[in-house]
């Protein structure tokens, strides 16, 4: 199997659709056996799949994606690990044992708030409706002046 993770200084690139390096890693038996690098210049989407498609690509693990890219490279039979942030080598040590994904490595925003990385599972300090503020943050009765 192929795993390909779009890198930006050695963390996953925070969109693949303008990515410019692409790191290649054959994986058997849940074991990396080779990576490489590979300039990835292709920004057109359809020419961008096909380069992953002649590249080997099983596996696409990436932060944002358009919705025309994922689902170009879906019909190309490549597996998506969107929304995934960190340090590459970090992420691949989660891919490999099956953990991705997983909320540390969400990007902050995604999935309709599921990373929680310690904060609490609402609005921090917020009450509901506001907090006793009408529109505009002014207090209910506030008067223009």
């Amino acid at each position: 199997m192929h795993v390909a993770i779009p890198v930006w200084q050695e963390r996953v690139s925070p969109v693949f659709d303008t990515a410019r390096s692409l790191l290649l890693v054959r994986v058997a038996d849940g074991r990396e056996l080779e990576r490489k690098t590979i300039n990835l210049v292709e920004s057109w989407p359809p020419l961008r799949v096909a380069r992953m498609r002649e590249l080997g690509v099983d596996v696409l693990v990436c932060g944002a994606i358009s919705q025309p890219l994922a689902r170009l490279c879906q019909a190309a039979g490549v597996r998506l690990v969107p929304w995934v942030t960190g340090m590459v080598d970090e992420v691949l040590v989660e891919l490999l044992a099956g953990r991705l994904p997983a909320p540390e490595f969400t990007m902050p925003g995604c999935c309709g708030g599921r990373r929680r990385r310690g904060r609490a599972a609402g609005p921090a300090g917020r009450r509901r409706g506001g907090g006793g503020r009408g529109r505009g943050g002014r207090s209910r009765g506030a008067q223009d002046t």
